[in-house]
């Protein structure tokens, strides 16, 4: 496991999360990617693209968790996990430009709007993170290539 790429790229999450979001992120499981992390080791990139791609996954596995935990009755909690899982969905948006990452970009896109779909059909995290995962190892061996 490589806990450095996994601690750099939390870092560089937090370096860009404005202060004013209050945003948690001591809750935050970030056992779920850590496959990916893993699976990044394996691919020539630069590190700093291995912290945007990780960086990226990160960001949609953690809006669609906030997305997902909401209920309708509780209706400051539901406004404030929409709220947080909005927001992260923009930072991806905004770290990969930042970073030009557009081929990145333009393939998370599809994939998120597509996992948001399936969430409102309740389809598990476990199964979304697979297809993150899936996707993003294609992406790799296409950039690798």
């Amino acid at each position: 496991m490589d806990m450095k790429l996994l601690q750099d790229t939390i870092d560089l999450l937090r370096s860009h999360i404005d202060s004013g979001t209050d945003i948690d992120w001591m809750e935050m499981d970030n056992r779920p990617v850590r496959d990916i992390a893993d699976m990044l080791s394996a691919y020539e990139l630069a590190y700093s693209r291995k912290m945007t791609v990780l960086a990226c996954c990160i960001l949609i596995h953690t809006a669609l968790n906030k997305h997902g935990k909401l209920q309708a009755k509780d209706n400051e909690r539901l406004t404030r996990m929409l709220l947080d899982g909005d927001y992260l969905t923009g930072l991806l948006y905004r770290i990969a430009v930042k970073r030009k990452e557009w081929k990145l970009l333009s393939r998370l896109l599809p994939l998120h709007k597509r996992m948001q779909l399936k969430l409102m059909k309740n389809v598990s995290p476990e199964l979304l993170l697979k297809e993150l995962k899936r996707e993003i190892r294609s992406y790799l061996e296409q950039r690798s290539a």
